[in-house]
């Protein structure tokens, strides 16, 4: 069990296919924090987004889910796990939107000695009763080197 925290580099990879406007890639790069205490694994970042300002994302890993939660200009807390649907409250600076997932696949593969890793989520999320728009989101993560 380590209660390291180590300085990770953190690559982002989004797409979200919307039939009826067209698919949207996200791509970015990230500096954070790792740290795993038995079979709990977290990953910690800011980010400062266009016209919103700084998010703090915190990615809990366990067994059987994933939960991402976002804080500052945007929050929620979203849960992944394979087979089920989860919701919750999507606060943006334009309004709140209920937000339901459906996870269809998830993967969390360990590099060497916990200092690097992929977290991969594939879901469906449906904002208000809208018509559900596919996820694919990948992460990747190495440890920082000095």
């Amino acid at each position: 069990m380590s209660n390291e925290t180590i300085p990770v580099h953190i690559k982002i990879e989004t797409e979200i296919v919307d039939d009826q406007n067209g698919n949207e890639n996200i791509s970015r790069t990230e500096n954070g924090s790792y740290v795993h205490r038995g079979k709990v694994h977290m990953i910690k970042y800011k980010e400062e987004m266009e016209d919103l300002g700084l998010v703090h994302t915190t990615i809990v890993i366990q067994d059987d889910r994933v939960s991402i939660k976002r804080e500052g200009s945007l929050q929620m807390h979203q849960v992944f796990r394979i087979g089920s649907s989860t919701e919750c409250v999507y606060h943006h600076p334009y309004g709140k939107f209920r937000m339901e997932t459906t996870t269809h696949h998830m993967q969390f593969v360990k590099g060497i000695g916990n200092r690097s890793g992929r977290i991969y989520l594939n879901y469906d999320v449906a904002l208000n009763d809208q018509e559900p728009r596919r996820h694919t989101f990948e992460l990747h993560f190495q440890e920082e080197v000095a």
